[in-house]
């Protein structure tokens, strides 16, 4: 057994990604090759108010990206927006 040898699937595509702070949610085989990605999930306070966070919206950004393992590849990042949940915050999102 090879001391540090990573077993976990997810933890070794995020190793191969090479993006230390986020969480690979899947790869699509097909001509192009898309891994899925989104931010590690943490609470988060508002700038202005400091509650905690809530959850606005979540949309796919496409990035293009060099080859790997010699095919095309497109890592689409899943974006969080946050907004602030009290009424009286001036700070909307």
């Amino acid at each position: 057994m090879l001391l540090g040898l990573e077993r976990n699937p997810q933890r070794m595509c995020e190793i191969l990604v090479g993006l230390p702070d986020v969480v690979v949610l899947g790869v699509l085989d097909g001509p192009v090759t898309e891994i899925h990605v989104e931010c590690r999930r943490t609470s988060v306070g508002c700038p202005d108010c400091g509650a905690i966070a809530e959850l606005k919206d979540q949309r796919v950004v496409p990035f293009v990206d060099l080859p790997c393992f010699g095919r095309p590849t497109r890592l689409r990042w899943h974006k969080r927006r946050l907004r602030c949940p009290e009424p009286d915050c001036p700070r909307a999102s």
